[in-house]
């Protein structure tokens, strides 16, 4: 979700309504067969309109609380009428872009790309970001101030890195890690540390032997990955948190707009910042819900501190344990695609696969999905504002992706045809 952008919704309707209709069709709440193509066009139709459904609500909602107000030029909410021109304007380009990003997604998935349109645009915004938040050139002006900085944290460093003005060389480095309008270099190093950690646990797997019972000799392993759901159950979290902070805030701006004066005393009560221009929130049940800006505010407020990490380290592992049940990935359901392909584990009967199967698949979901979810939490402890997660979710994204492109690869002959495409007829 970028702020003032056509991306202001970003992925989360997409996201949002690709996990409703997952959850209800593996906990049996609708009736579908995936392997039929009209049901699994019918499902895929009914993601897309629950997604279209869900940013004209999130879209709707923000315009009616009054999110955009102070974007609308000349506007003043106690003197003005209500500029419905500049309403339905706010309205069509969220909405209108949440439906082409809707139809990208749709294109890569329908194997056009490699790996999930989802995942390649949640790597390809990581990426663009991190190196923007880095290097980005442009110069953006200070709220309530006189100064002008450049986006980029390490060109803003270097900018105003000068051994000559011992006075200022000190201010200026702590203000390169510390600014809070604009990025700043903790979060690149909390978002680098993310990557290693990642990186290390994806190396992390159990490999079992199997052998095939048709053919004599034929020996292999069968590995399972510590990260055995990869990111989605931290990718499921943060999702419910920012749904329920987008509707909550909807929710307080409507009760209040009706008179209902204890509603922000009760869900959230919210004040602008005036450093950053955001809204921050001060007390209420949202508050709990809402990461730290820094390390010094994890440390003064404790107990939102273990709320929050609480929430995601939960919502993490139970969407891990669901998870493998719903998509196919069960111990039972690889039992089964053992049998049908004749494949068994060394040393073992084929009675006792799904019970040995049972002994790592849980525990391999569960304990990734806590590992990450810690990772995630350390780094919003420190004051990483999600830019942790966000590279987090964006490298478990490339790998995937790189995955599904050295697949495809291999299965197209490898660089015997690149060698054909770029070298001629032969």
């Amino acid at each position: 979700m970028e702020k003032a952008t056509l991306l202001e919704l970003g992925l989360l309707p997409i996201i949002t309504a690709a996990f409703i209709w997952q959850l209800a069709a593996g906990l049996r709440l609708v009736n579908v067969n995936l392997g039929l193509r009209s049901d699994r066009e019918l499902f895929q139709t009914g993601q897309k309109l629950t997604a279209a459904f869900l940013s004209i609500v999130y879209s709707g909602g923000l315009i009616y609380s009054g999110y955009f107000d102070n974007v609308i030029q000349g506007y003043n909410p106690l003197k003005d009428s209500l500029p419905l021109g500049s309403y339905g304007l706010i309205m069509f380009q969220i909405n209108s872009w949440s439906f082409i990003l809707t139809l990208l997604i749709d294109v890569f998935d329908k194997g056009y790309a490699f790996g999930s349109g989802i995942l390649c645009f949640l790597t390809l915004q990581t990426a663009t970001n991190l190196v923007r938040e880095l290097l980005g050139l442009e110069i953006f002006p200070l709220n309530n101030s006189n100064k002008f900085e450049s986006y980029g944290a390490l060109m803003n460093l270097i900018k105003n890195f000068s051994l000559f003005e011992y006075s200022k060389l000190s201010t200026n480095v702590l203000n390169s890690f510390t600014r809070l309008q604009l990025p700043n270099l903790t979060h690149f190093y909390i978002s680098l540390l993310s990557i290693l950690a990642i990186i290390a646990l994806q190396n992390y797997r159990i490999e079992l032997p199997i052998r095939s019972t048709k053919v004599r000799g034929m020996n292999n392993i069968f590995p399972i990955r510590l990260l055995y759901t990869g990111v989605l159950p931290i990718l499921f979290a943060y999702t419910v948190i920012v749904n329920i902070q987008v509707l909550g805030y909807i929710l307080v701006s409507i009760l209040k707009t009706n008179g209902i004066s204890f509603a922000d005393q009760v869900i959230g009560s919210y004040q602008l910042d005036p450093a950053t221009n955001n809204l921050v929130l001060e007390s209420g049940l949202l508050y709990f819900l809402s990461s730290s800006s820094s390390l010094f505010q994890s440390v003064i407020s404790p107990i939102k501190s273990v709320v929050y990490a609480a929430t995601i380290v939960v919502l993490s592992v139970w969407f891990a344990n669901k998870w493998s049940y719903i998509s196919g990935s069960s111990p039972k359901d690889i039992s089964k695609q053992f049998k049908e392909q004749g494949i068994s584990i060394s040393g073992k009967r084929d009675i006792s696969i799904t019970k040995e199967l049972s002994r790592v698949i849980p525990v391999a979901a569960v304990s990734g999905a806590f590992l990450v979810a810690a990772i995630a939490v350390a780094g919003e402890i420190l004051g990483g504002l999600t830019k942790g997660v966000a590279t987090i979710v964006g490298v478990s994204s490339a790998f995937g992706v790189l995955e599904e492109f050295m697949m495809e690869y291999q299965q197209s002959g490898g660089a015997s045809q690149f060698g054909g495409a770029f070298g001629g007829a032969q």
